[in-house]
């Protein structure tokens, strides 16, 4: 027992050495690029998450973090632009969180959805300056997104939408809340290859929408089970009834709708 005592504390002493360690490079990360190149990737791993964390991440550094195996890569504590974005070429990242990035364009989700082709996870939400050829090139290159969110994407239009029911067939999770998306849009995606992999689909605060978008999700999506519509100002009576047959045991679990 003594000696198991030992073991442990020692073990723990020289896990406390490694975190210090690696939470001074963090710290230090911009006075130490040579260094930051040279760690091995478990090391690496461990820096990103306390710079994320701190949102010390930038457009000067994130090369010398990263690693070409790095699977989650969280930048929205982060100040970045495309810059950055540009520099990331992780074949194996799958999950990103770029929210609220005001700087981010088009341009740099460009460069990302073509080094990065196995992104299952992207959160764009509430990137303004983000267009339709940004989410188009996610759509075409990263053929294997699962989830999607473009909540506030206010510069998006239904061009982008209709590229991920063209090519998304894994789509499952979906938000254009508070986008400039047309009834077009989600036709396109309710009819697209995803139809049937679709479960959630958030729509709320969208102006254009009519209830031709709710019937469409209703008639094509048979495994949705998620599915928010509130604050749209031009939905009526109609999507209200449309609804009573697709509630129930089997059917939709949670839905939110306004009726105008």
């Amino acid at each position: 027992m003594q000696g198991y005592l030992w073991n442990c504390t020692g073990y723990m002493e020289v896990q406390s050495l490694l975190d210090m360690c690696v939470d001074h490079v963090a710290r230090h990360a911009d006075n130490r690029y040579k260094d930051l190149i040279e760690l091995p990737e478990h090391i690496k791993d461990k820096v990103v998450r306390i710079m994320s964390l701190r949102g010390t991440l930038t457009d000067s550094n994130i090369s010398q973090v990263l690693h070409s195996g790095i699977k989650t890569l969280d930048l929205h504590n982060c100040r970045f632009s495309d810059l950055a974005l540009q520099k990331i070429s992780c074949r194996h990242l799958s999950r990103i969180c770029l929210s609220n990035s005001s700087e981010i364009t088009s341009t740099g989700l460009e460069a990302l959805a073509s080094s990065c082709p196995n992104l299952r996870c992207v959160d764009l939400s509430g990137c303004v300056s983000v267009s339709d050829p940004g989410v188009q090139a996610l759509a075409c290159c990263c053929t294997g997104l699962e989830v999607i969110c473009l909540m506030g994407c206010t510069a998006l239009s239904s061009k982008a939408i209709q590229e991920l029911g063209a090519h998304c067939r894994m789509l499952h999770t979906v938000s254009i809340s508070d986008t400039a998306v047309s009834d077009e849009g989600v036709v396109s995606l309710a009819t697209g290859v995803c139809a049937n992999s679709l479960k959630e689909i958030h729509m709320s605060g969208c102006s254009n929408l009519t209830d031709e978008a709710v019937i469409s999700v209703l008639t094509n999506c048979p495994n949705i089970r998620t599915f928010i519509f509130h604050g749209c100002p031009l939905i009526t009576d109609r999507s209200r009834e449309a609804l009573q047959s697709h509630t129930g045991r089997d059917k939709i679990k949670h839905v939110t709708w306004t009726v105008y």
